[in-house]
């Protein structure tokens, strides 16, 4: 019979223990994008002014998906959140492979993203009201956030560097599946290593799926969100800035479910990392053998930054559900009277 057992408490135990579930990231975040919408929202904002019916046209693109992303960022959240609960305190899954576990906010992102760029296609494409000339070719960076597409590709390149490098330092169960941290005893060949729940293939591989899929999805909507005609020469402007706040969003979103599986991932790798010592009943004399992993420093750090990965990434998904709050374009009063294109519609 034996066991293992951690190294003795430490006064930053406390910390640990408060950030040892996502859910307390997503109670910290609550606060921190609460202060940032506060900020933002204190700042003067230019306001554009159209005539009645490019008003009325505009808001009716837009509308559908400013709402949209923002339901799809509470989705995001509320899919996450859901499955912890039911996984950590409802059901029971015993010894039960959870391979959906991390790739489930990236699913969810994948869905999020794939819905916007199919309303913008059904129902945000239509052809322009009056002639419009813009001369420069529309990429689906044109209007992607530049800031926002460094931060995604990096973290998609953390999360698949995570997932590789740790299926290839993880081990096979008794069925084939790779789930296991395995941490020899030194010098000892005849006891059998640690055996510790781990982020390998088993986990990954659904991640690496979910994340092709999210790449294909982001790409696409960026795509059309940028190729799609303009209303009128007047709504130009007053389109780029939503289209600017379309990608964004649906970049941040993609984003968010990246970060949240990332998070997971660290987490995990950290818990198996952490032990360091093992009891064998009647050998070596009643004392522990030392067994620690050789990434445990790395470990430690990871898990020490999933959390503010967590929060990040409810932060961002937070500033996506308040962005419809921002103000339309407004008709003006001296040109709710004589609208050209209203006009030119009137006499046909």
């Amino acid at each position: 019979m034996h066991g293992f057992r951690t190294a003795n408490f430490s006064p930053i135990d406390w910390a640990e223990a408060a950030f040892s579930t996502p859910l307390t990231s997503l109670l910290l975040a609550v606060i921190v994008a609460g202060a940032a919408i506060v900020f933002v929202g204190s700042r003067p904002s230019t306001h554009v002014v159209l005539s009645e019916g490019a008003a009325r046209s505009f808001k009716k693109r837009y509308a559908p998906e400013r709402h949209t992303l923002a339901i799809a960022a509470i989705a995001v959240i509320v899919v996450f959140a859901a499955e912890n609960v039911i996984r950590g305190y409802v059901i029971n899954l015993g010894d039960a492979v959870s391979w959906w576990r991390f790739a489930t906010p990236v699913a969810s992102s994948v869905l999020a993203v794939a819905i916007l760029a199919a309303l913008i296609v059904l129902r945000g494409s239509a052809p322009s009201e009056a002639r419009v000339v813009t001369g420069a070719r529309r990429t689906w960076t044109t209007f992607g956030p530049r800031v926002g597409l460094i931060l995604c590709g990096a973290v998609l390149l953390l999360l698949v560097a995570t997932t590789i490098a740790a299926g290839v330092t993880s081990a096979a169960d008794s069925r084939g599946q790779y789930i296991w941290l395995e941490i020899p005893i030194p010098n000892e060949a005849e006891i059998d290593p640690i055996r510790l729940w781990y982020y390998g293939w088993a986990f990954g591989v659904p991640v690496l799926i979910a994340l092709a899929a999210l790449l294909v999805a982001t790409a696409l909507a960026l795509r059309v969100n940028a190729a799609r005609p303009f209303i009128r020469p007047e709504t130009v402007a007053a389109e780029r800035g939503l289209r600017s706040e379309v990608a964004s969003g649906a970049v941040a979103v993609a984003t968010a479910g990246m970060l949240l599986a990332l998070a997971g991932a660290w987490r995990l790798i950290a818990r198996a990392g952490s032990p360091s010592q093992l009891w064998v009943e009647g050998e070596n004399g009643g004392n522990p053998y030392d067994a620690a992993w050789r990434y445990a420093e790395l470990a430690a750090v990871v898990g020490w930054l999933a959390p503010i990965l967590e929060v990040i990434a409810f932060t961002l998904l937070f500033l996506v559900v308040a962005r419809p709050r921002q103000k339309w374009p407004s008709p003006s009063p001296d040109e709710q009277r004589d609208d050209p294109v209203d006009a030119a519609r009137a006499d046909r």
